[in-house]
């Protein structure tokens, strides 16, 4: 039988500490502690670097830090503009249409989600306007209604169009800055959330208009031929209202001052159009050279001017009664709704690729 050996008894762990690894050189070429005469340069090694080394099992090697006086006579590039190609973002757009309708239900419910009288916001500041409009213009100071009766009649037809441009501007100015947690995790055409502002807007424009159809009924407004030129002055409202729109989200973005300048500046719009007045005596009070410019100076001059003028009429300086709207400045008020619109989102998309770092 083998004899046993004996096992022996396992001592104390050493308390000694382990000798430091040897810092390998960059190079490979073995083992060493020596710095290069650059790292002598830059001083010992701090605890954390060795540290660092000590745990990856190599050297780390270590340079000198540039600064703008070694750069010397080298300056950076220019900065590189990429080029927007409209048709494929609109047809990107396109793409996600589902996607904006989606936006456009999701506004609407959180409009008035847990709200009693829920719509009927959307018809409220519209018929209060038109009741301070009608004392304080209509019995106050008399400005006139161009022949048309009532004065309630009169400021309803244009104060329902301006609505929808003013709301789609106050819902729209901070759409970038308010989806922010949306914009920085998730690709999508990121014109999807002005334009989805927009479109609520016009979910208010159908339930205001439905009471201004009763209106023009009860007074006594049928309809007529003029009424086809509503949608066209509706589509150049649109056009202009999202291009102002797309502008003041995209400025938004990085100035959060226009948030506070929006509403200021659609009250003072909403005074220098003819809207709570008629549009003949803007154009008797103002000075001749003035009054032939005003109309083409305002976009939303021709445009709620026509809106009036297709429904019921007006009286014209003339004194002709006139149903069709001033072609001539309308055209201009069309161009500057085409032509801004498409630099309005040119400009938009070379510039919306930053909004996930500003937001």
């Amino acid at each position: 039988m083998a004899a046993r050996m004996p096992t022996s008894k396992p001592g104390p762990r050493s308390s000694a500490k382990r000798a430091p690894s040897k810092r390998a050189p960059s190079d490979g070429t073995g083992p060493t502690d020596l710095p290069t005469p650059e790292e002598e340069l830059l001083g010992p090694a701090t605890a954390a670097q060795l540290a660092e080394e000590e745990r990856l099992g190599r050297r780390i090697p270590r340079v000198k830090a540039l600064t703008t006086e070694d750069l010397g006579d080298l300056t950076p590039p220019s900065r590189q503009r990429y080029p927007v190609h409209l048709g494929a973002k609109l047809r990107e757009l396109w793409r996600a249409r589902e996607l904006l309708l989606t936006f456009v239900e999701r506004d609407l419910r959180v409009r008035y989600k847990q709200a009693v009288l829920g719509a009927f916001w959307a018809i409220a500041q519209p018929l209060m306007l038109m009741v301070v409009f009608s004392v304080v213009f209509g019995r106050i100071a008399r400005v006139g209604t161009e022949g048309i009766e009532p004065y309630m009649v009169f400021s309803y037809t244009a104060l329902v169009p301006f609505q929808l441009f003013a709301s789609s501007l106050n819902y729209g100015t901070s759409s970038i800055v308010s989806n922010w947690a949306t914009i920085r995790k998730i690709y999508m055409p990121r014109e999807i959330f002005p334009l989805a502002a927009v479109l609520s807007a016009g979910f208010d424009f159908l339930v205001s208009s439905t009471i201004l159809l009763a209106m023009l009924l009860a007074f006594g407004y049928y309809p007529r031929v003029t009424w086809f030129a509503y949608p066209l002055l509706l589509v150049i409202l649109l056009m202009l209202t999202a291009a102002v729109t797309l502008t003041v989200s995209a400025i938004t973005a990085y100035v959060r001052d226009t948030r506070y300048g929006i509403p200021l500046m659609i009250q003072v719009l909403m005074y220098a159009t003819p809207v709570a007045y008629p549009l003949t005596k803007a154009l008797d009070a103002l000075p001749d050279g003035v009054a032939q410019a005003y109309p083409y100076l305002n976009p939303l001059v021709p445009i709620m001017d026509g809106f009036r003028r297709v429904l019921v009429g007006v009286v014209d300086q003339t004194g002709h009664h006139n149903a069709w709207p001033e072609w001539g400045p309308l055209g201009v008020a069309a161009g500057v709704a085409i032509v801004g619109l498409a630099l309005a989102y040119r400009w938009y998309k070379r510039i919306d690729p930053n909004f996930a770092d500003v937001v």
